[in-house]
């Protein structure tokens, strides 16, 4: 049963759900090795950039009220030093992780009330925004920012990218 979401969150809420798709995709049939490559210098690789984006959706599930800690980080935080590729995650954990955040995300938008989006957010964000919705409507930028370069590097290994038919 589809759950009527307030309308000032509809649209992001639309987006979050397209992006989690996306990401999906952007792992999909990867081998370990395509997932590690760094397709130019200073280039992270597809699974540190998963990873990345899986601790953004922490960062929406805290805007909502949910406060959980990735079991992935810190090594995919901004300005964070890329790990090893033996420490970096399997293809499979960071999906089961990203799975389970944008669950709570769902259903913490869900049932997200105009009150709660208007509220100031406990942490300073980018773009002078400082409330619960602005802090979505970025982080939903920061994801498509993120996939534009998954798409990218799917498409210098040879692979299709992710709007692709």
């Amino acid at each position: 049963m589809e759950v009527a979401l307030d309308p000032s969150i509809e649209t992001v809420s639309a987006i979050i759900r397209l992006d989690a798709g996306l990401f999906e995709k952007a792992l999909d049939g990867l081998t370990r090795e395509a997932l590690l490559r760094r397709v130019a210098p200073g280039v992270n690789p597809l699974i540190w950039i998963a990873g990345h984006l899986t601790g953004g959706r922490f960062s929406m599930a805290a805007l909502l009220g949910e406060t959980r800690t990735s079991p992935l980080a810190p090594a995919f935080g901004k300005g964070a030093v890329l790990p090893e590729d033996a420490a970096l995650p399997r293809a499979e954990e960071v999906l089961a992780v990203w799975r389970e955040i944008s669950g709570i995300v769902a259903a913490r938008l869900a049932a997200a009330t105009p009150e709660q989006l208007a509220a100031p957010a406990q942490r300073r964000l980018p773009a002078g925004v400082q409330h619960v919705l602005g802090g979505l409507t970025f982080l939903t930028y920061h994801e498509g920012y993120h996939l534009g370069q998954m798409a990218l590097i799917r498409k210098s290994l040879g692979l299709p990218g992710l709007v692709d038919a």
